[in-house]
């Protein structure tokens, strides 16, 4: 509402990679004074340990996460590992072909 005591999310049921940013935007949104307050802040990255940093182009933080997330889960994690490089092919210079006389005998 307009005095900033009730909020809504409707609509579809959101999958779970987008439902906590849709709630934390709208959290936001509607309290943010309050979110912003040490207390919130607080909370917020209790629950969403993440919150407030950017995990893109940040590869130590995201595999962090990824772990972190993994154990609460219950969940084995295997970083990534680097492929091997793939091997450059060996070119053979093909044998050469006698052309063939077009006689008919």
């Amino acid at each position: 509402d307009q005095q900033g005591t009730i909020a809504a999310l409707l609509g579809a049921s959101p999958g779970a990679s987008t439902a906590a940013p849709i709630m934390l935007d709208l959290l936001e949104k509607v309290f943010g004074d309050r979110v912003s307050s040490p207390q919130w802040q607080a909370t917020l990255k209790a629950i969403v340990p993440s919150y407030g940093r950017k995990l893109n182009g940040d590869v130590a933080a995201t595999e962090r996460e990824l772990q972190y997330t993994s154990e609460v889960l219950g969940l084995k994690y295997d970083k990534p590992q680097a492929a091997d490089s793939t091997p450059k092919p060996q070119l053979k210079p093909q044998p050469v072909q006698k052309e063939v006389a077009d006689i008919a005998l």
